[in-house]
């Protein structure tokens, strides 16, 4: 057996392994392959793989350990993580194995590797995330861009928006394995007058704000940097028309002269990001790699081509930038934007998973390190009705605050904790 084959699998392939896995760990073992081949450069070059479930996490493991001298940085990185790989769900296991397809295209292993990384940072949205990556891949792989990338992130408060774009950065610079790409962070909910366009160019002399760095003079200092423009719907329009020249060309420019006595700008090489919560979705606009109609819940498709995926977001773009016109940003603006995403409302599965990561945070406030939450615990502490996810903090912080104090001895220890229990006895308790 290659472990090569193991990455190549197709959909019905991994449901398959899935089946064994599962099946194996309900009779306590692992689903094991010996004299697996592995990869050239690795040291031993064949071992046993194996597979064990241990509850909704997925490992995957070499005996013995398996060390890789070759060139290829995601096998150098895969094979330094340990004999044994831990993963969130098989569908993270998954895609982990994609990523190391030396048949895919060109490129493709960084692709899957963006969708990989994003899913494990924002729930519940699978085919934003996917959208997005497909996006983003496209314009790093350019070697002579024109213009910027350019998306808008669009969907009810509280949903992953802010964070998938947070994420960006970070995660480009670990899957190109440097640090090329800096995040700045603008709230343009503080930009409802005209001449509040002046601090993103900068203010002329003798006015308010000249001495102030605008923001857009930041792509001096990195020219590959992701611009995060939060609540594009509270800009005023003469701000939006600022980001014409950009989204169009690719330059703009600066107010000032920079040590070299330049005044252009240029911005081809950046991420804009937009976030919005407009509703752009009433006409039916799906986007990413949607589902089709009558598939099986939580089914989900293997990668398209890129031609089949860019014609989908094409149709979806368009009518994205249909309903931004009719909500009042002006059509010559909306045509610009290199892409619409639409993000969904979370389920119950997703809301709980939100839960679980805020329980976690509000604990490393504490000095508490919570790795698990009990699944009927953290189902009790996610309300029913909520305005938003983030609504959900204060109760939180309200139920959990005498449990995280009580808990100080731990903290102490530095243990790895589960919180465990019902909501009348929430209880702290070392992991073993």
């Amino acid at each position: 057996m290659e472990f090569s084959q193991f990455c190549a699998c197709g959909p019905s392939g991994y449901a398959l392994l899935k089946q064994r896995v599962d099946t194996c760990a309900g009779l306590g073992r692992s689903y094991e392959f010996d004299c697996c081949r592995l990869p050239e450069g690795c040291r031993p070059p064949q071992a046993q793989l194996g597979f064990w479930r241990d509850g909704k996490d997925y490992l995957l493991y070499f005996r013995p350990a398996v060390s890789y001298r070759g060139e290829d940085p995601l096998l150098r990185d895969f094979f330094q993580q340990g004999a044994v790989r831990r993963f969130d769900g098989f569908q993270a296991m998954t895609d982990c194995l994609r990523a190391l397809d030396s048949t895919a295209l060109p490129g493709d292993s960084l692709l899957r590797r963006l969708m990989a990384e994003f899913r494990s940072q924002v729930v519940g949205q699978d085919q934003a995330v996917e959208a997005a990556s497909f996006k983003l891949w496209s314009h790093i792989c350019k070697r002579a861009p024109i213009r910027p990338l350019s998306l808008i992130f669009y969907g009810p408060t509280g949903v992953g928006k802010s964070e998938l774009a947070k994420a960006v950065a970070p995660t480009l610079n670990r899957c190109l394995g440097q640090q090329r790409y800096q995040l700045v962070w603008t709230e343009l909910n503080t930009f409802t007058e005209p001449h509040s366009v002046y601090r993103l160019t900068g203010a002329p002399p003798g006015y308010v704000g000249y001495d102030d760095p605008p923001v857009l003079e930041a792509v001096r200092r990195c020219p590959h940097t992701v611009f995060m423009f939060d609540e594009l719907d509270k800009a005023h329009p003469e701000v939006l028309k600022t980001f014409m020249s950009i989204l169009d060309e690719g330059r703009s420019t600066a107010r000032r002269e920079d040590a070299q006595g330049r005044r252009e700008l240029d911005f081809r090489r950046c991420v804009l990001l937009f976030t919005t919560n407009t509703d752009l979705s009433s006409h039916g606009v799906r986007l990413g790699f949607a589902v089709p109609a009558g598939a099986e819940p939580g089914a989900r498709l293997h990668l398209p081509t890129p031609a089949g995926l860019a014609g989908r977001l094409y149709q979806a773009d368009e009518s994205a930038r249909r309903a931004l016109a009719r909500s009042g940003v002006l059509r010559e603006i909306a045509g610009r934007f290199g892409g619409l995403i639409g993000f969904q409302p979370l389920d119950e599965q997703a809301r709980t998973a939100v839960t679980i990561r805020q329980i976690a945070a509000l604990g490393r406030e504490y000095g508490l390190d919570i790795t698990q939450v009990a699944p009927e615990l953290a189902r009790a502490l996610t309300p029913r009705e909520a305005i938003s996810p983030r609504s959900t903090v204060p109760m939180l912080e309200g139920v959990l605050t005498p449990v995280f104090l009580s808990g100080a001895p731990l903290a102490e220890r530095r243990v790895p904790l589960q919180l465990t229990g019902t909501l009348e006895q929430i209880r702290l308790v070392p992991l073993s």
